[in-house]
């Protein structure tokens, strides 16, 4: 049988300690820098190279997250960590930049490649080309359903697939709201969580603004995800690796989480009945937002967003009977202890607080049951008949801590004891991974002048392993009779030999490092490149001298009449790109004479190269780089590859910040109605944030929503080729920034 692994998430020591000891197959954890959660504890070069022996004394595998958007200045510090890793002997980096796959991919040969879900990767054109190129695996998006997955798995291709933690409103990798609207991006390991926050949905018409009736504050906040239940089917369909997202999580968390997916998955492959509602307490207990199945299994409207709260939900324990002085008086319909963190559910604004006193008949006490009528001493006004939930169960995190706290996970071995009279004994041990280890004793073994000694005896001090990760299974001893043997001289055989295994399951082996070569075919592109969306500006921008690209709809009906028209792909382009004039979104769009998107988030000259030997005609930067970054791109790339880019500047348009399978107009409006219900067309849709910046919203053909910059921008720089980007202009406005941008044009550059 096809043995799955377990993934887990490790933001410290701690919780690394705790996912190994609760049985996880493979850690993945970030380095002090260049990972996509900035915000962790992560690890530094010393606690790197403790983490990497921890893990592999257990057979645990080490994956690090490079995960993160490269700028120019960051990549030859970026380039000397990966080889850092690679020498430390890091079983396999996630990546997300394009330059650093290319680096090290030619340099570190021997290290896996496994393609970030911020590479936005989501059909099987893309798999194949990124198993082409040297990924070993794909992180899978969060948006892809089993039945893809299925389908993928058949490709050959390891893939990665999140089963529980956070999600993300927007596919990973395509939101810059974070980044544009609070300078911390998401792609940067800085995210904001602005789809944690408050908005309002709403449009104008006439003058009047209308704003939906809401469940809640909390439009796009999505819940957790919580796959355990469907643990058979997804190992049935074919997943490689099942991962638990949750590096800004407690070690308790870690623990919790890695032991039930351990528990459910061993179930499955000892075919076993595994029942996951039994675990759902206490994983709500550790943390939850409210549980979904996620886009895995087709919950993407109301079901999978809680509109109510954006943070830990908890549990619920009781209800509020009144208020005494400084107590509150709780009617309990769970167990509730000292030292366990409660809150108060208001109308207003919830109450939280710690279990300090716990008040049962007016009797202190440390625990109190369902049923019981208790009081608890909070500051703050909390009306009669609130609800009171569990946020935190000392009891729970007990428990959890003593998982990791001591030795509870072994390592299996077998021993073999050789003692022969007049020759040094020898002791043999191998391990589950194949290493095999010799100890000699440093006297000869004799003939026993009273007493020989026994091999019970001789078993029984071989066994003595509880202060080492090892657990011996089998033990064959092969003694002559009538033998004996110090007894501390055999404890040292044990020792030592073990020594050596363990130093054998945490060596390092060397790896070769090859130099970097690459020599990108560059043309030279130069002028316009349009992107439209309506009938109205094609026929504007087409009265130009410009490359126009069309959404895929208007390409269709248009290209009869527009011959030279080239074709702009969706934004999660399930089918085949068309041969034809390209503006490329995705990797699997990277061929001969396409242009790159700035969706693509090409941020450095490495990336670039890499771009232009697959054969692209020119490049838009990723919006994520400034005017001076992109200066020190062109510069870099002009010095590295003796040539210059053919780099085209973003010069117009209203940025799309997110890019969500969920639509949050058919969840507000959609009265019972099914997706593709065309709602999105009837108005134009905003989200209003607390600060009443409002951020448009579109829904495409494929009943996508995309969230767009509540301002346009609109470049000054001077440039041999530019990119405008149109949303619902006009055709004067098209007229008006055509010729804004034609005046922009520098043929010398």
């Amino acid at each position: 049988m096809r043995k799955v692994e377990l993934l887990s998430p490790a933001g410290s020591m701690e919780a690394l300690i705790a996912a190994v000891q609760n049985g996880c197959d493979a850690v993945y954890l970030g380095g002090h820098q260049f990972n996509a959660r900035a915000y962790s504890d992560n690890f530094d070069n010393e606690k790197m190279i403790k983490a990497i022996r921890y893990a592999h004394s257990y057979g645990v595998k080490v994956y690090v997250t490079m995960n993160t958007l490269l700028y120019e200045n960051e990549m030859e510090n970026a380039i000397a960590y990966a080889r850092f890793l690679y020498e430390h002997g890091v079983d396999a980096l996630i990546i997300q930049d394009l330059g650093l796959f290319d680096v090290v991919r030619q340099c570190f040969p021997d290290m896996e490649c496994h393609a970030s879900t911020q590479l936005h990767i989501h059909n099987e054109a893309g798999i194949r080309k990124m198993a082409e190129l040297g990924f070993s695996r794909i992180v899978l998006p969060r948006e892809t359903p089993v039945e893809a997955v299925r389908q993928y798995a058949k490709l050959g291709v390891e893939l990665e697939v999140f089963v529980q933690g956070a999600l993300c409103v927007s596919y990973s990798g395509q939101c810059l709201m974070s980044a544009k609207k609070l300078n911390r991006s998401g792609n940067r390991g800085a995210c904001a969580q602005m789809c944690r926050m408050k908005y309002r949905l709403g449009y104008e018409e006439k003058g009047e603004l209308h704003y939906a009736k809401q469940n809640g504050e909390y439009l796009i906040s999505p819940k957790d995800l919580n796959t355990l239940q469907y643990v058979p089917e997804l190992i049935e369909a074919g997943i490689t690796s099942f991962k638990i997202e949750g590096r800004m999580k407690r070690p308790e968390y870690v623990a919790q989480m890695t032991a039930l997916y351990r528990q459910a998955i061993d179930a499955y492959e000892q075919n076993r009945i595994y029942n996951a509602s039994e675990a759902d307490t206490e994983m709500c207990k550790v943390f939850n937002r409210g549980f979904t199945s996620g886009m895995l299994f087709h919950e993407q409207d109301q079901t999978w967003i809680n509109q109510k709260r954006p943070n830990h939900i908890g549990i619920l324990i009781g209800e509020v009977l009144g208020r005494n002085k400084k107590r509150v008086t709780i009617r309990l319909s769970g167990p509730l202890s000292q030292h366990d963190g409660i809150r108060f559910i208001t109308d207003k604004e919830d109450v939280g607080c710690m279990v300090n006193k716990l008040y049962h008949r007016q009797l202190l006490v440390n625990h109190a049951h369902s049923g019981d009528i208790v009081e608890v001493e909070v500051d703050g006004f909390i009306p009669k008949h609130s609800q009171v939930v569990k946020t935190s169960d000392k009891l729970q995190l007990q428990r959890l801590h003593k998982t990791y706290e001591n030795i509870q996970r072994r390592v299996p071995i077998t021993m073999n004891m050789e003692m022969r009279i007049n020759k040094t004994a020898k002791l043999t041990v191998h391990d589950d991974l194949g290493n095999m280890c010799e100890e000699n004793s440093n006297t000869i073994a004799e003939i026993a002048l009273k007493t020989p000694l026994s091999n019970e005896r001789i078993i029984q001090q071989l066994n003595k392993t509880n202060d080492t990760i090892f657990q011996v299974t089998q033990i064959t001893v092969e003694a002559d009779d009538n033998t004996t043997m110090p007894i501390k001289e055999i404890n040292a055989m044990r020792r030592n030999v073990l020594a050596k295994l363990y130093e054998k399951r945490t060596a390092v082996l060397k790896r070769k490092v090859l130099p970097y070569e690459q020599n990108p075919s560059v043309s030279k592109v130069s002028g316009l490149f349009v992107k439209v969306m309506t009938a109205q500006q094609l026929e504007a921008a087409s009265k130009y001298q410009a490359e126009i690209y069309a959404v895929s709809s208007l390409y269709e009906n248009k290209q009869s009449k527009y011959p030279k028209l080239g074709y702009w792909g969706k934004r999660v382009m399930k089918e085949a790109y068309p041969n034809t004039a390209l503006l490329a979104c995705e990797i699997s769009g990277c061929k001969k004479g396409a242009i790159v998107d700035h969706f693509m988030n090409c941020t450095n000259s490495y990336a670039a190269a890499f771009l232009f030997s697959l054969g692209v005609e020119g490049i838009i930067l990723s919006n994520e780089c400034d005017e001076k970054q992109i200066a020190e791109i062109k510069r870099a790339f002009l010095k590295r590859y003796q040539q210059p880019g053919a780099f085209i500047t973003y010069g117009y348009g209203r940025e799309e910040l997110m890019l969500n399978e969920y639509c949050v107009i058919h969840s507000c409006y959609r009265d019972q109605k099914p997706k593709h219900c065309g709602l999105c067309k009837k108005h134009d849709y905003f989200l209003e944030d607390i600060k009443h910046h409002r951020y448009p919203l579109y829904g495409d053909e494929d009943c996508r929503i995309h969230v767009l910059d509540d301002e346009i921008f609109q470049s000054t720089q001077r440039s041999s080729s530019i990119y405008l980007d149109f949303y619902n202009e006009t055709a004067d406005e098209v007229h008006q920034v055509i010729r804004k941008a034609l005046k922009l044009i520098d043929s010398e550059q």
